[in-house]
């Protein structure tokens, strides 16, 4: 038996979708044809998905012989994940691989903003050098980096601004001991009102859940430095907009830099679009040639362990393996391994 793979969105490498091609037939889709592809979902065994694609309960119920759902990266807030586990479906990311890119897209959006290089580009190209002597450039060499959410990318970015720029780094995680922290470079704040108080710029790293939902709102905005600068490479939904928006046009923030949204792309009336002290990329800060490789590759060989009838290296819901092991044999009517790992003979 052949089992069906459905990929919402393309994997981000080709070699990775070969893999699922060798062993599986495999549909490819976008998300906004979910709901005109009910069959897709009916028959579908295994499924990857890349954020922002929305796996819910409905999603979920609509995909009765669904066993694993693979994200394409780390991040699964986009997936429901109760009620995959009610459902009997493993979900599985791709942990540790977004650590050094993004944390080096974070600090090139930073020097971006804090050396104002959009506009000196822009200036250079048009041969206004008369404004190099007016444009506001300020140095990290020295200054204070408040890292919110010390995992894996702001662990990378407090090694890089201590070490590469001799910044004091000051971070802020609940869930992060301070022994952590200084092995990476960076001290521990126990409250946020104490990082934002001291920080000449903010970087944030959090996960998406329901402590930092909104967590950069008028109120934190308030409490920074004024004129202090913000980088968010993290989810776009921990920055309420319209608050940094006001941020930005009151001077309370000198510039900031976005690579998330919580709306993306943002439509074509956000204000977003009409600010000259905010700096924007396209959700791209670990789209790096090997990093993309290594997630599709990490994702791949995940859901071929999965739908083979073994526990993937990565799952988010361990709990309820056995429970899909049992619906497996159900489901496609064998206990036997179904594909090959890639390289077996």
């Amino acid at each position: 038996m052949r089992l069906n793979v459905l990929l919402i969105g393309a994997m981000y490498h080709q070699e990775a979708e070969a893999l699922l091609n060798t062993h599986f037939a495999v549909t490819r889709i976008e998300a906004d044809e979910l709901p005109a592809r009910p069959a897709a979902l009916r028959e579908a065994h295994g499924l990857a998905v890349r954020y922002p694609a929305q796996i819910t309960a409905d999603v979920l119920d609509a995909a009765p012989q669904l066993l694993a759902v693979l994200s394409s990266g780390r991040g699964v807030d986009n997936i429901d994940i109760p009620a995959a586990s009610r459902a009997g479906v493993v979900v599985a990311n791709n942990p540790g691989l977004g650590g050094k890119p993004v944390s080096e897209h974070a600090l090139g959006l930073l020097i971006m903003i804090t050396r104002d290089l959009t506009a000196v580009a822009r200036d250079a190209m048009t041969g206004a050098w008369e404004k190099r002597l007016t444009t506001r450039r300020v140095e990290l060499t020295g200054g204070t980096l408040g890292i919110v959410g010390c995992g894996n990318v702001g662990g990378w970015m407090a090694r890089r601004a201590s070490a590469g720029f001799q910044m004091r780094v000051l971070a802020y995680d609940p869930y992060v001991s301070a022994e952590q922290m200084a092995q990476v470079g960076a001290t521990k704040v126990d409250n946020l009102d104490k990082l934002l108080a001291e920080a000449d710029f903010v970087s944030c790293h959090p996960e998406l859940n329901d402590e930092t939902d909104g967590m950069f709102n008028d109120d934190t905005f308030g409490q920074m430095k004024s004129g202090a600068y913000f980088v968010n490479t993290s989810r776009g939904a921990v920055v309420r907009t319209d608050a940094l928006v006001r941020a930005l046009r009151s001077g309370r923030l000198s510039a900031a830099a976005l690579d998330v949204y919580d709306q993306e792309p943002p439509p074509a009336d956000s204000p977003l679009l009409r600010l000259d002290n905010l700096v924007l990329s396209a959700h791209v800060a670990d789209f790096t040639v090997q990093t993309k490789h290594a997630l599709a590759m990490s994702a791949a060989r995940q859901l071929v362990t999965a739908l083979n009838g073994e526990l993937p290296p990565h799952p988010l819901n361990p709990e309820v393996w056995d429970r899909v092991a049992a619906r497996r044999s159900v489901v496609i009517g064998t206990t036997g391994h179904l594909a090959q790992r890639e390289g077996a003979q």
